[in-house]
């Protein structure tokens, strides 16, 4: 037994994947408490801008505060929070930049996770603007909490000396050469109960219809790409015999992208707003998609096939790796039409090799379970190593 203390971050795509961990720990018999933020702490992830931050203009500051809070006044609430549950272990997201910082003032080993399926240690890179790097240069929070000794790392690039989880497999990420304390698990959602559905059991096949859960500003110009590819989505599956789900708060007529008819959205298209993923991919037969790993991960251990439409971040590579594995059709979210659309979903519904590939997929996930995986290499791994020079 192994008290564990998870520290994930916030967007439902990052705090999905560690609440199924947590769980698959707790059933494994391991204690496990969940940082968040505390009445009684110093962190928030909205807290007010300092007067003194914006006094000195320091926008590489101001960006890191608006993007995760006080990282030192995180570090020092998830070192409060160990010693208060009597964490043995910390297992955290790596863009929860003072979770690292953490272990460094308790001497607890820690994991880290990403939840990115990109089989590199510096997938940060595909979420944070280039420029904006060095607004997490790790000195003046080291400086704060006193770790003179620290090693310098960016603290988003910091990865768990014990243990780093990547959520993909050998055969998706194509087998790139990674240090030996990297394990690639495959995806972290619950396997479907009873193994993957049996598509069919409708009159007519189910297309389920995913959007990105961030929000339209932290999304800026690709927002509107988006828009464009739902717009192409409904009115491509208008036209089709299919029945097709729409998990978006926003309703999009076809008119939206032909420019003609009365307005209305097609009968055969439902808009639900946000939905859980796992009961209606569970009757789906296919998936439109932006690509966003929580939605591949359900439609992979389900052995659906997928038509995908990349909207930022890593999601274009997501969608070239599908492609490139058979397990569905890619898409350009700048040009996508209707007509594109339309073609790859009646391909993938009626091109047994997509299926087929889907399936095999799904077979070698659930006879290596990435859940049950990654709890047990996690609590395998509680002796610390020795510490960086630095």
């Amino acid at each position: 037994m192994t008290r564990v203390l998870l520290v994930p971050f916030h967007p439902p795509g990052h705090a999905e994947p560690m609440a199924a961990l947590g769980a698959q720990l707790r059933a494994q018999g391991h204690p496990v408490t969940v940082f968040a933020e505390q009445a009684g702490g110093r962190w928030r992830r909205d807290a007010a801008v300092p007067a003194s931050m914006l006094a000195t203009a320091d926008s590489g500051a101001l960006f890191r505060h608006l993007f995760l809070g006080d990282v030192a006044d995180m570090a020092r609430d998830i070192a409060r929070l160990a010693a208060d549950c009597a964490a043995e272990l910390i297992v955290a997201d790596v863009m929860m930049a003072g979770a690292a910082l953490a272990a460094q003032l308790t001497g607890l080993p820690w994991v880290s996770l990403c939840c990115s399926p990109l089989p590199v240690l510096d997938a940060y890179r595909s979420f944070i603007p280039e420029h904006a790097i060095g607004a997490f240069d790790p000195r003046p929070v080291a400086e704060s909490l006193g770790l003179t000794g620290d090693d310098g790392r960016n603290l988003l690039g910091r990865t768990g000396d014990l243990l780093h989880l990547i959520p993909t497999t050998a055969r998706f990420a194509g087998c790139p050469p990674l240090p030996e304390s990297v394990a690639l698990v495959g995806p972290l959602v619950p396997a479907p109960a009873g193994g993957p559905p049996v598509p069919g059991g409708s009159a007519r096949p189910l297309v389920a219809v995913t959007t990105s859960t961030a929000t339209p500003a932290s999304l800026g110009g690709s927002a509107f790409a988006q828009d464009r590819y739902v717009a192409a989505a409904v009115a491509a599956l208008g036209t089709l015999d299919v029945d097709a789900v729409v998990t978006s708060d926003a309703v999009v007529t076809s008119d939206a992208v032909t420019g003609r008819g009365d307005g209305a959205t097609p009968a055969n298209v439902r808009f639900v707003g946000r939905t859980p993923h796992d009961p209606l991919f569970d009757r789906a037969d296919a998936v439109v998609t932006h690509a966003g790993w929580g939605t591949v991960s359900r439609a992979l251990v389900r052995g659906l096939p997928m038509v995908l439409v990349p909207i930022a971040n890593d999601q274009p590579y997501i969608a070239q790796r599908c492609a490139h594995l058979g397990l569905g059709v890619a898409l350009d979210a700048e040009d996508v039409t209707p007509a594109r659309l339309r073609a790859a979903v009646r391909a993938v519904l009626s091109e047994p090799g997509y299926r087929d590939a889907a399936a095999e997929f799904a077979a070698e996930l659930a006879a290596a379970p990435p859940l049950p995986t990654a709890a047990s290499l996690i609590t395998s791994r509680t002796t610390p190593l020795p510490a960086r020079k630095g």
